[in-house]
Formats: structure tokens, sequence, C-alpha cells
């Protein structure tokens, strides 16, 4: 398992913007570098524009299209085709995690995220696994 998580890169794709304050925030002390990113239209590029990115924490909606969109256009660009994509919702579990697996993610965190679970949780997807849960 992946011990120091030093020298990884996160992108974090989030609207709200304690949303995103929190889950940049947590990521930092894990000693990932973070890049923020708050609209769907731009997010891919974001992720073009940086040097490393080694996984995308992605809220599913977003003000100008939702993450569903974002991840194609992610998983269809060459470069950012093998990067872990990890939605991040407060939407329905039940109906979204399916939707979810379905569309090619590669793991899932319901809102709001436990921030005692949450280093485990990033650890995992660093590690390749697929990491599908919701906080209970």
């Amino acid at each position: 398992m992946t011990d120091n998580l030093q020298g990884y890169c996160a992108l974090v794709v989030e609207d709200d913007a304690s949303g995103l304050a929190i889950i940049s925030v947590m990521l930092r002390r894990l000693g990932l570098r973070t890049s923020m990113e708050r609209y769907a239209n731009s997010a891919a590029e974001r992720a073009r524009r940086m040097s490393k990115l080694d996984v995308v924490f992605l809220d599913l909606g977003l003000p100008d299209g939702d993450g569903y969109q974002v991840l194609e256009e992610l998983k269809s660009d060459p470069d950012l085709k093998d990067i872990p994509v990890v939605a991040v919702t407060a939407r329905d579990a039940g109906t979204e995690m399916p939707k979810a697996q379905a569309a090619g993610f590669n793991g899932f965190l319901g809102k709001p995220l436990n921030r005692n679970r949450f280093p485990d949780q990033v650890r995992r997807i660093l590690d390749g696994e697929g990491v599908w849960e919701v906080y209970r």
C-alpha cells in the first residue's frame, strides 16, 4: 500500500467552494499537491495542463455540465485515459453508483466525505483499487 503520498498530484473538480476547500485540504494533509477547477467545460483542459496528474476527484453536479461529460472527455484523451477518476457526489448512491461504474469511473465517494476513512481511500485509489463507498 502507498505509504508516502508526497509527490502525487490530484485534480479536484468541484463547484461548491466549501467542498472544494475540504477535499483540497484533506489531500494536502496527506502530502498530495492539488489543482482545483470549478467548471466542467475547463476541467479536461486543466488536467491536460498539469505537468503530473495521478488522480481526479470529480463532482457529478457542476454548474455548466456534469461529471459524466467530463469523464468522457478525460477518458477519450490518450494522455489522460489511464488516470483514475473518482466520482464525488451527494447524489443518491443507490442510483448514481451503478451509473458511475457503467460510465467508467474508477471509484465513488459519497458526500459528506468521512475524514477518518479518506486517507485510506486515497491510498487505495492510488494503489489502483476501485473504491466504491458512501459515508454511513
